[in-house]
């Protein structure tokens, strides 16, 4: 029997560990639930949060975002992660994500969601224009190491 998805931040070590497979399929360069764990923990020093739709005790869809104070946003929500089980999509889940972070940054007085997507990921930009979200510029990267 199949639990109704529900929303929930992944709190606990065993909470993240789960996120492992739906996470790697975003970001392939993880190369074990340890080293998601230990950058989890990095970043939430810094404010980062997971947020997840979780059915039948498995996450199907993750949200990693943190709450931003800057000169160009003013206070927003930054969505650093943001992905669907390939075999969950086309259940609603992205856009449930982005709704519930929509209400938690409203309701943390946060001016806007932002967020970046590679200029070739076009079903992405397909699938955030759908949802309300505008281009507004591009994101510049340097290597460093």
């Amino acid at each position: 029997m199949t639990d109704t998805p529900t929303l929930r931040h992944a709190e606990t070590d065993a909470d993240v560990m789960a996120c492992f497979d739906v996470m790697h399929q975003l970001r392939p360069q993880l190369n074990s639930r340890e080293e998601f764990l230990a950058r989890v923990a990095l970043q939430r020093a810094q404010g980062y949060r997971l947020l997840g739709v979780w059915e039948d005790g498995k996450a199907v869809a993750l949200a990693g975002y943190r709450r931003i104070d800057n000169l160009i946003h003013g206070r927003f929500i930054y969505v650093d992660d943001l992905i669907t089980d390939e075999a969950g999509r086309g259940r609603g889940h992205g856009e449930r994500l982005l709704a519930e972070l929509g209400t938690l940054g409203r309701a943390d007085d946060c001016q806007r969601l932002v967020l970046d997507t590679a200029l070739a990921n076009a079903l992405a930009q397909r699938f955030y224009f759908r949802c309300g979200l505008l281009a507004r510029g591009l994101h510049f990267t340097m290597e460093l190491a």
